[in-house]
């Protein structure tokens, strides 16, 4: 599947594992291969690994549907290339550098999800899923010895600080799925 983040473009693949009648787990691992706010000009990239665990325990089973509470952990490692305007030599002269950032990301959250069965047989699932939990990032990123970073003057700045940090995280996913047995 495909995560709907406007920011960062995903691909992922991810096994629902049914363990008893009313509770399942799932694991998924996918890669970010680019972002439209962090790596928007020539030269620029932003890749990187992403893997989520998380259990389910079915409310509601119907027919086609199933409603379900949760909770999920996932742990994201991205390189970002990027430019950056940066003093040089004690602040004698600036220039912009292409720049090397890690951000690490490890989250932990609930959910509450919709599963629905179509198509022939039903083998055809749709789930979507709301949730809320936190993340904590770690940002590292390499300056040359002699270089400062200019200070930006942003009204919205969604890139994460350097060092370590925790943020809230809000979720929404859609996932289209099929059983394969």
């Amino acid at each position: 599947g495909a995560l709907l983040n406007p920011f960062n473009q995903a691909a992922a693949l991810t096994a629902d594992i049914r363990l008893a009648p009313r509770i399942s787990a799932d694991l998924g691992a996918g890669a970010f291969f680019n972002s439209i706010i962090f790596a928007n000009t020539k030269g620029e990239s932003y890749r990187g690994l992403r893997l989520r665990a998380g259990f389910k325990y079915h409310l509601v089973i119907e027919d086609a549907s199933t409603f379900y509470i949760g909770a999920e952990g996932k742990h994201q490692d991205i390189k970002h290339i990027h430019y950056k305007e940066v003093f040089r030599q004690g602040l004698q002269y600036r220039e912009s550098l292409s720049l090397k950032r890690t951000v690490r990301t490890s989250g932990a959250a609930l959910r509450i999800g919709w599963q629905y069965h179509f198509g022939k047989n039903l083998r055809w699932i749709l789930e979507q899923s709301l949730g809320m939990g936190m993340d904590v990032n770690q940002v590292s990123q390499l300056l040359p010895p002699d270089a400062e970073l200019v200070p930006e003057e942003r009204f919205i700045n969604f890139e994460l600080p350097e060092g370590r940090s925790q943020r809230l995280a809000l979720l929404y996913s859609i996932h289209i799925g099929v059983l394969l047995w």
